[in-house]
């Protein structure tokens, strides 16, 4: 796996979690099946806390967030770091 673990790192797909509409309803951690967050007991709120896990295209924790707290790299992002790793090549 290091091959794959090689291009995570230059490919950064998961999830950022905005506090200020976030409900810390726990459904992120519920929903997502990659165990991508866990729950800051300190801050009473979920957390990236492995975002190595997140599987890129995956967009399963945004159906599960009613408030629209979580967002992922956009369609230009994702374009933007696709044509700079083609041009490493």
């Amino acid at each position: 796996m290091p091959l794959l673990r090689h291009l995570r790192e230059k490919f950064l797909w998961f999830p950022s979690i905005d506090y200020d509409v976030c409900l810390a309803d726990l459904k992120c951690l519920n929903f997502c099946p990659h165990d991508v967050f866990e729950w800051d007991p300190k801050t009473g709120r979920p957390l990236v806390a492995h975002p190595d896990r997140c599987l890129p295209g995956c967009e399963i924790c945004l159906e599960g967030c009613d408030t629209g707290a979580l967002s992922l790299p956009t369609k230009r992002e994702v374009q933007a770091t696709l044509q700079r790793l083609r041009g490493a090549e």
